[in-house]
């Protein structure tokens, strides 16, 4: 049977031709109603490899191929993206769903226009049949409420119901192959459930797959295939069953040792700073359980956080004067310090407009946030800025919420450069300025006209953005790179380093490390355990993946539809769950892929 996708020894990079290749003799096939998987770490080559098979490798880029076809014609190799030849080939006969549905999206138009887009290039539909096709299409990738969603844009949209308006758009032509570029990062775990059902429907309708993503549990439901990519290289290929079950390649097991199901809380993750498979695992293992019998440091005791009661409404557009939805409904949650609360449900369930109240930056409606005992939230801005440095933020989409033009040296500058900062952030009970005295320290030696730092101030503002660098294990140099130089992995370091900057007691972690490879997300999450290990910080912990919320909580809520249906410690609520949504939300975990693990 002939292959609807074919080829043979890829070859691209960026530069003069021929030289620094990123991705170097890569070979597979698809086939009808087959998905081939493609893992790896961060910057492996995986979404070159991807973007490089619809003409999008990039500005720059060179590409070579011994054969590179589809559907049994060769492809237009080297031509520019906008080429009729490749316009006539996206869409039509491959289809892209993409990762970061942010950016992927036009914020300014509605996401039926989105998703109709291809629909009118690339079939002779009206209209009227246009519309409808776009409501069935959002119906099948579960997006709640379709007839009200197609009218709505991007940013009126929570991340998972982006995801899955792009996974319609890339389906809208009905292409024989589907390229899905990290298609599930964004979704819970019962979303993530039905859009697998989805994709291996298609694949039984005769659709190819080409699937990349770091979540191997995901990758051992829907692949037949399964090539492991280190550096530009395969390092290993094969059946699915045979290179998740019996890998045989040392880096393939390191990744499969880093996911955190099945892993206990405390226990490390990683094999240290470097790449999977840079050490002994046993020397690992007996180290990390060493370091974590130790206890927090800085733990005190009684809570950080109270949540009591909140409310939070939002006017829905299109509707009557005056419909609202509601999005927290009575929520209470309380914190206590040096801990972590993982805070898990569906897209939409509310958890983000909860961390947005916690923040100060939505207004319940009613009820009241407390921190350290003190009112926080409701109130005016000007009662809680004195203090923010007690509370920071570490968002899923880290490039997104950096300004471009600054370095990494500059944006964690930015973050020392607020009153009331405290000169040692290790310890929180030290202040900058004595209590009462009106003075406002800044740390990094601005005074309080916001004027540049001089002399002895420039250099301890230096020394000051070094260690919180060498804090979340960068190093120096990182000071003078912009982030959309960095690696996913690298740039979320860097958000955590600027979340420590003032010095926090508590941390909002929203998806964290949902889009982060497997292998990157493990030592980002051993970060998080050491900070709050060495530091005595406490987690609000938000994440649509179980085994995540399972390694890294001490008690968890589970969020529905704005409320609370339960809230325990986490081996109570993972071991005998009480209500039927967390039933339901456990029973679409996958099993952790690979061979069985001695814990």
């Amino acid at each position: 049977m002939s292959a609807l996708l074919r080829v043979e020894e890829l070859r691209v990079g960026f530069g003069r031709r021929g030289t620094g290749s990123v991705v170097d003799g890569v070979s597979f096939a698809v086939h009808a109603g087959r998905a081939v998987a493609i893992v790896g770490e961060s910057g492996s080559g995986k979404s070159v490899t991807a973007r490089t098979l619809v003409g999008l490798a990039g500005a720059g880029s060179w590409q070579t191929a011994e054969a590179l076809e589809v559907l049994g014609k060769p492809a237009p190799l080297g031509a520019g993206p906008s080429s009729r030849a490749w316009r006539s080939i996206r869409g039509r006969q491959i289809g892209l769903v993409l990762q970061d549905a942010l950016v992927s999206l036009d914020p300014l138009r509605p996401i039926g226009r989105e998703i109709g887009d291809a629909i009118r290039l690339h079939t002779p539909l009206s209209a009227a049949q246009r519309t409808a096709r776009v409501l069935e299409l959002l119906e099948a990738v579960g997006m709640p409420d379709p007839a009200e969603r197609i009218g709505q844009r991007s940013g009126e949209l929570s991340g998972g119901q982006r995801q899955r308006a792009l996974i319609a758009a890339g389906l809208a032509a009905d292409p024989a192959v589907l390229i899905a570029d990290e298609p599930t990062t964004a979704l819970d775990t019962t979303v993530q459930a039905q859009i697998l059902a989805l994709f291996e429907t298609v694949k039984a309708r005769g659709t190819g797959l080409l699937f990349i993503s770091h979540d191997l549990a995901v990758v051992s439901r829907i692949a037949d295939e399964v090539l492991v990519m280190r550096a530009g290289r395969v390092v290993e290929q094969g059946p699915a069953a045979e290179v998740l079950g019996d890998p045989q390649h040392e880096y393939t097991k390191a990744l499969l040792r880093a996911v955190p199901a099945g892993v206990p809380r405390g226990r490390r993750l990683s094999e240290g700073a470097g790449a999977p498979g840079a050490g002994a695992q046993d020397a690992v293992d007996a180290a990390a359980a060493a370091s974590l019998e130790a206890p927090l440091d800085l733990m005190s005791g009684g809570s950080v956080l109270e949540v009591r009661d909140v409310r939070k409404t939002f006017a829905v557009r299109g509707r009557e004067r005056g419909d609202v939805r509601v999005a927290v409904d009575g929520v209470s949650l309380e914190i206590a310090r040096g801990t972590t609360l993982g805070l898990v449900g569906e897209s939409g369930s509310g958890k983000t407009t909860l961390a947005r109240m916690v923040l100060g930056l939505a207004t319940p409606d009613s009820g009241e946030v407390l921190l350290d005992g003190a009112p926080w939230a409701p109130g005016p801005e000007r009662l809680r800025r004195a203090r923010r440095p007690l509370m920071g933020a570490v968002y899923q989409d880290a490039l997104s919420s950096f300004d471009p033009r600054l370095t990494v040296g500059q944006i964690l500058a930015d973050a020392l450069d607020v009153p009331g900062v405290r000169a040692d952030p290790r310890d929180r009970h030290s202040p900058v300025a004595e209590p009462g005295s009106g003075a406002r320290t800044y740390p990094s030696g601005r005074d309080a006209a916001g004027a540049e730092p001089t002399g002895a101030n420039r250099a301890a503002r230096a020394d000051r953005v070094t260690g919180l660098l060498e804090d979340v294990g960068l190093a120096a140099e990182t000071a003078g790179m912009r982030p959309i130089h960095l690696s996913g992995g690298q740039r979320q370091r860097v958000a955590i380093a600027r979340a420590l900057a003032p010095g926090p007691e508590l941390l909002i972690c929203d998806e964290p490390v949902s889009a982060l490879d497997v292998s990157i997300q493990a030592q980002i999450l051993d970060l998080f355990d050491e900070l709050q290990r060495t530091r005595g910080l406490s987690y609000l912990f938000i994440s649509h993946d179980l085994g995540v919320i399972r390694h890294m909580s001490d008690r968890v809520a589970v969020m529905k539809d704005g409320r609370i249906v339960e809230h325990g410690t986490t081996e109570a609520v993972f071991a005998s769950p009480a209500d039927a949504y967390t039933r339901t939300l456990l029973a679409a975990v996958l099993p952790p892929p690979g061979p069985a693990r001695t814990l």
